[in-house]
């Protein structure tokens, strides 16, 4: 059985897409849609080469003008999210004192250590909330500690 270019380039294109409904990395997406063109290039009486030329500049072209507006509007207009981005609002422990003045210090956020900062000394095993980041770097204040002095209540009490 011989099949066409045409019907091996639309089955291509279809399974690419296919996998890109199961992904969703915006990648397979430009593959569908560059192999189906091939395919119209093929059912329109163009030769393989020119097909395969067809398929390549497809396969450039379409990622460099759409995925990055296309990743915009599936991420909020953030682009992806930061591994750091992600960790704003969380909670972490101080493991190594978080110094200002010498830019030292380390927290464990979600299980994973990581390199903090902050505007003031915080010292090791104090709760920190992370606010933001530079780079890798977690930018970090203490979480308020409620102690009997703040309720009136001492732990035993309730």
């Amino acid at each position: 059985m011989h099949l066409s270019a045409t019907i091996i380039w639309t089955v291509a294109g279809v399974l690419a897409l296919a996998i890109e409904v199961a992904h969703l990395g915006l990648i397979f997406l430009f593959i569908g849609i560059a192999a189906i063109i091939a395919g119209i290039l093929s059912a329109i009486g163009i030769p393989i080469a020119g097909q395969l030329v067809g398929f390549a500049l497809a396969v450039i072209i379409l990622p460099a003008l759409l995925r990055p507006r296309l990743l915009r509007k599936l991420h909020g207009g953030k682009g992806v999210v930061s591994r750091t981005d992600a960790l704003i609002g969380q909670t972490g422990t101080v493991t190594h004192t978080i110094d200002p003045i010498e830019a030292a210090g380390r927290i464990l956020v979600g299980g994973h250590d990581w390199a903090a900062s902050s505007t003031e000394r915080i010292e090791a095993g104090s709760l920190v909330e992370v606010l933001g980041s530079d780079g890798i770097v977690l930018l970090v204040a203490p979480v308020p500690q409620i102690s009997s002095q703040t309720t009136g209540y001492h732990l035993t009490e309730l």
